[in-house]
């Protein structure tokens, strides 16, 4: 086990949609004040070196994490060992793992949420989302939504095994969890508290302790959260909550496994932080 060193290691956030990671990116970079290379430079992307770019309360770098394309360039540019960067965040965990190098290596964050409970919530924001307001438009229920090709089929096996299409298999979960195990930081949103007080760990680090630090925090980790919408849950043993469960069946298993995992990785959070 090596300590947690920010001069070696960049806080790497794999993004989970609808699991809270909008909050830990907004309170990294707006409270706490980190740099970010993330999708927010998508905009700026350009040129042949690397900027920290000032906007909308926040620093991000002029590199977009979001796609793999994206990613391969931010990778051209050394972005991994760039010093002014401080957290990375990205859903592409294996093209994202790429930027590193030996002497400059990632420190995998995630937030994690019922896979049932993360695809109803992914749901309703489709629902408000004007993008997909086409595809959209005749599916009014969730159980609609789950007969239709929008639906999602266990993407944190198929991300954390970098099988994005095809038929899953045994193997491919047993990569998923491997990779949990031996790289990841869990923290739940079921757990919001603690899971707070262990990155908090990890970003006093980086961040200067202040009471407007703290205000804004809580205001978007507790009440403000980006992307809030209220819906009604469906209920276990429903038709939706059946197919749901369906498409997402690998990814209860690593749901749960990763709730053993949280268990588990409290004793790294007495009294330091520690990489496996």
């Amino acid at each position: 086990e090596e300590p947690y060193d920010p001069e070696k290691n960049k806080l790497y956030l794999w993004t989970i949609p609808r699991c809270g990671s909008t909050s830990i990116r907004r309170i990294a970079s707006h409270c706490l004040g980190l740099t970010m290379a993330s999708e927010a430079g998508k905009g700026d992307v350009g040129g042949d070196s690397l900027q920290v770019v000032e906007g909308n309360g926040m620093k991000y770098v002029n590199v977009d994490m979001s796609n793999p394309n994206g990613i391969a360039h931010a990778k051209e540019l050394g972005v991994g060992g760039w010093n002014k960067v401080d957290m990375v965040s990205s859903s592409y965990l294996f093209e994202g793992a790429g930027i590193f190098d030996p002497d400059h290596k990632g420190y995998m964050i995630a937030m994690f949420r019922h896979p049932i409970e993360r695809a109803v919530s992914l749901f309703y924001n489709l629902k408000s989302n004007k993008a997909y307001a086409e595809q959209m438009v005749t599916l009014s229920t969730v159980e609609q939504y789950s007969r239709s090709s929008l639906v999602e089929n266990n993407w944190m096996t198929r991300f954390l095994s970098n099988s994005l299409s095809g038929e899953l298999t045994p193997e491919h979960e047993a990569i998923a969890k491997e990779v949990l195990r031996t790289k990841c930081i869990i923290g739940l949103l079921q757990e919001k508290a603690e899971s707070m007080r262990r990155l908090e760990m990890l970003f006093d680090v980086k961040a200067e302790k202040s009471q407007r630090r703290y205000d804004c925090q809580e205001k978007l980790w507790y009440w403000d959260w980006p992307g809030k919408n209220r819906h009604e849950q469906v209920l276990e043993g429903s038709e939706a909550w059946n197919r749901l469960y369906e498409q997402n069946s690998f990814d209860i298993r690593l749901y749960e496994y990763a709730r053993e995992l949280f268990k588990a990785q409290g004793k790294l959070f007495q009294t330091s932080v520690t990489e496996e």
